[in-house]
């Protein structure tokens, strides 16, 4: 007696298989993503955009970028932050550099674009206990930032 798959799960398999293929890396699931190079720049996005920022950093030594200032039209959705070398963590290495990841949208676009010039989305990095004692940053990542109708 030959033993036979239902068609419904050799179906659900493909189907499966499918929508594993097809997903997006984790690049490519960030959409635009800015790094140390792109400070000073300008950029133009598109009404609900996301886009990311990633800045190295040594969060063990209490250095850590936060924001300082957002554009009109784009909200800060997430920060998190990795490891610049997990392996090395994972060997039991103490210290070292983190990327910190800001995730941001945009979600509206101002009906006059001429008055987003100036805008900037602005990054600070410290010591918050230094900045919040009127120190200035050691490093300001800068981009200024407007956000145009999507079409």
């Amino acid at each position: 007696m030959k033993w036979r798959m239902p068609r419904a799960l050799v179906g659900f398999g493909l189907v499966s298989i499918s929508a594993c293929v097809s997903q997006p890396t984790a690049e490519k699931a960030a959409g635009i993503i800015f790094t140390a190079a792109d400070t000073a720049s300008s950029k133009t996005l598109k009404l609900g955009q996301s886009f990311e920022v990633r800045v190295l950093g040594t969060p063990t030594a209490g250095y850590l970028w936060d924001v300082q200032s957002l554009p009109a039209g784009v909200v800060l959705i997430a920060k998190t932050s990795r490891p610049e070398n997990p392996e090395g963590r994972k060997q039991g290495m103490v210290g070292g550099n983190d990327w910190t990841i800001f995730r941001f949208q945009t979600i509206s676009a101002p009906a006059d674009l001429q008055g987003t010039a100036g805008q900037s989305l602005v990054l600070r990095y410290g010591r918050p206990w230094e900045l919040e004692k009127g120190r200035p940053a050691d490093q300001i990542w800068r981009m200024q930032i407007a956000v145009k109708p999507a079409g």
